[in-house]
């Protein structure tokens, strides 16, 4: 009889709670898992719409380096030498302190201001604005691309108080790239100087 007793512990299964313990463990393993799985491919795709981004930013640096003083001002941006600019205030982008400016604003979004950013105050050609508005359309949700244009003044010149786009010898352009990605505004900036 003993040795039957023995036998029979011996060849006994899995009890209830290793049961419960062993589908608990492997669930969360799965859970998470799948959780990687999905960070994963959210990372992947928010990486692709800042490259994206960045392309697009790069496109319209290139489109705007070849222009000399008198095609960027009087044939893409109808921009006076005696202009001096305005004081300029972007809306903020994702809790970021919202970027102020000196200078002249132009964009693809006619929100950012409702007097001249928008694509109707160009000239034609080179029509810049239609062609970054047609660069961004379908690539990025709620895209736009904006400009602004902060002129600086060669030292050896008078000196005009605030610097006008005439005199200036040295033009700083900052390019934004804004989109929605997941409820959440993103953007990449770019920077650039021209030397006249």
């Amino acid at each position: 009889m003993l040795s039957n007793r023995v036998m029979h512990s011996k060849e006994s299964g899995y009890n209830l709670v290793e049961v419960i313990f062993a589908t608990a463990l492997l669930g969360i393993v799965s859970i998470t898992i799948f959780t990687l799985f999905v960070m994963g491919r959210r990372n992947v795709y928010s990486g692709k719409q800042n490259s994206q981004a960045v392309a697009i930013g790069t496109q319209v640096m290139e489109d705007l380096q070849p222009l000399n003083k008198q095609m960027l001002y009087k044939g893409a941006f109808n921009i006076n030498d005696t202009d001096t600019g305005d004081a300029i205030t972007l809306p903020r982008v994702s809790g970021l302190a919202a970027p102020s400016f000196v200078g002249r604003i132009r964009s693809t979004d006619p929100t950012i201001l409702s007097t001249e950013a928008d694509i109707a105050t160009q000239n034609t050609p080179p029509a810049l604005l239609t062609r970054w508005a047609g660069l961004i359309n379908g690539k990025l949700t709620n895209p736009s691309v904006t400009i602004v244009m902060v002129p600086d003044q060669d030292q050896a010149t008078p000196p005009n108080n605030p610097p006008q786009f005439g005199t200036a010898a040295i033009l700083h352009i900052r390019v934004f790239v804004r989109w929605t990605e997941a409820q959440r505004s993103r953007e990449v900036v770019l920077d650039t100087v021209k030397a006249f």
